[in-house]
């Protein structure tokens, strides 16, 4: 290389170099200073015990089933006609037969 090449080139790797490794301080320190964990939640971490608590599996034992109800209410039953149309039927409830009253005779006299 040309002296003058080495000279230019000095120009630019120096401060280039200076550049980076103040770059990479300043990311250090940044990193140093600032937390994503706050003071809180660097309190409320705990150590998991390395013992596993074996009565808790006696516990868990001694607990009595539940059995779960598979038990549905009654639904509209759907009706597909010949058409394509859907025509839904509702099934009524108790409370709605109840509610429906008697069928009383105009004809009759008593």
């Amino acid at each position: 290389m040309k002296p003058e090449q080495q000279k230019n080139l000095f120009y630019i790797l120096v401060p280039s170099t200076i550049l980076v490794i103040l770059w990479i301080i300043f990311s250090v320190y940044n990193k140093s200073v600032t937390s994503t964990i706050s003071s809180t939640q660097t309190q409320a971490i705990e150590s998991i015990s390395p013992v596993f608590p074996t009565g808790i599996l006696s516990d868990l034992r001694k607990r009595q089933p539940i059995e779960p109800l598979f038990a549905i209410e009654s639904v509209p039953t759907a009706e597909s006609s010949e058409s394509g149309t859907l025509n839904l039927t509702p099934t009524p409830t108790q409370t709605e037969i109840d509610e429906i009253p008697e069928a009383t005779n105009s004809g009759e006299e008593n």
